[in-house]
């Protein structure tokens, strides 16, 4: 639509509402709540895998949807084709979600009663846990009936240890070290994502002269790149190393591709851009499953429930990622083409390393 109305602000109204419909903290939230701790971390890999597809299936449909023609008044070209294609397919899948989706269960806080194995019995473990069960000397009674004010005081205690955060103070109050650096890691791998994906068009062009098609082509590639990585990662390794040996490793891999990506020399060559970006986003998607199955492992409980929860807060961390590198990117075209390479890549550079000095320094708590 806006580009027949030729009006930038309902294009950024149609952004504006493309991004209030991500669901990337809901999805988020499930994982944590709803996957056993023991397959989490496939679940993690497996929502990376798919936004990766995702991400790799757009540019390349938009690189063979090279017709041209006008319905009525609605031009469909190779701008807006894929926006209408994906506008049928999100209508297809929100009518499918509608009757298909079901809410899951949630693992609960459940006392089991267990018979006792000499009467066949039940027996109250609740009750006898908190020292409330019938007392096996009448003399008793009295001290027990005090007893049970001190065991009400500790449930209250318990209950408001277990609501969620109310508040964005209130969950950052939560936020243990270990936590902070997970979220710092998020927003260094979302940073390092989207300075690599906004600027290559701009940089292919400036040393390669790709074309749109070439761009498109090679983040397809980028992006199928990720799937088999990711099924090996969430299949075999991950049962092989702890999260956190993994975590370390992908953000050491990170590194590299990041410092392989700058130019140091008058030429900039073809296969130096190719492999590095590829050892860079490869390296990061595979962070980011890492990153989720740890992070629903050390945040507290109440960071799994209610609005503030952990989910919200990584997405969070990750906007604000995307928000810095974009302005980084705008800033930096001020200085030239020439200079916008280096200058981009220097942030990641800085937050990456700092990323695994603050790894390094709370290794023994990631577990």
């Amino acid at each position: 639509m806006a580009y027949d109305m030729k009006s930038l602000t309902v294009l950024i109204i149609g952004r504006l509402l493309c991004g209030m419909g991500s669901a990337r903290a809901v999805n988020r939230r499930y994982i944590s709540d709803c996957v056993p701790a023991r397959i989490r971390m496939q679940a993690s890999a497996g929502f990376v895998s798919a936004s990766a597809l995702g991400m790799a299936c757009g540019p390349a449909l938009a690189g063979l949807l090279q017709w041209k023609f006008k319905v009525y008044m609605v031009t469909f070209n190779q701008s807006t084709l894929p926006g209408w294609v994906m506008a049928v397919a999100w209508l297809l899948y929100l009518i499918w979600l509608w009757f298909s989706f079901k809410e899951p269960n949630r693992a609960t806080e459940v006392n089991e009663a267990p018979q006792n194995p000499a009467s066949g019995q039940t027996v109250d473990i609740g009750r006898l846990e908190n020292g409330i069960a019938q007392p096996l000397l009448k003399d008793s009674v009295d001290k027990q009936n005090e007893d049970e004010d001190e065991v009400d005081d500790i449930e209250e205690t318990a209950d408001d240890s277990r609501k969620p955060a109310t508040s964005i103070g209130s969950a950052y109050r939560l936020l243990t070290p270990s936590v902070k650096v997970q979220l710092l890691i998020y927003f260094m791998l979302k940073y390092a994502m989207e300075i690599l994906l906004s600027e290559s068009s701009v940089i292919t062009n400036h040393y390669f002269s790709w074309n749109t098609s070439a761009v498109a082509i090679f983040l397809a590639i980028l992006g199928l790149t990720v799937l088999p990585v990711n099924a090996v990662v969430g299949t075999y390794i991950s049962n092989m190393f702890e999260d956190r040996q993994l975590l370390m490793v992908s953000q050491i891999t990170l590194l590299v591709g990041i410092i392989f990506s700058f130019k140091v020399t008058s030429t900039y060559y073809v296969v130096q851009y190719v492999v590095s970006a590829l050892v860079t986003f490869v390296s990061a998607e595979v962070l980011e499953g890492v990153n989720l199955s740890l992070l629903s492992s050390v945040m507290s409980s109440r960071l799994s429930r209610g609005t503030y929860n952990g989910g919200l807060l990584s997405t969070e961390a990750g906007t604000l990622a995307r928000v810095v590198a974009d302005c980084t990117i705008t800033a930096a075209g001020y200085l030239g083409v020439g200079k916008l390479l280096n200058v981009t890549l220097l942030p990641s550079l800085v937050i990456c390393v700092a990323s695994i000095a603050c790894t390094f320094l709370t290794y023994n708590s990631l577990f």
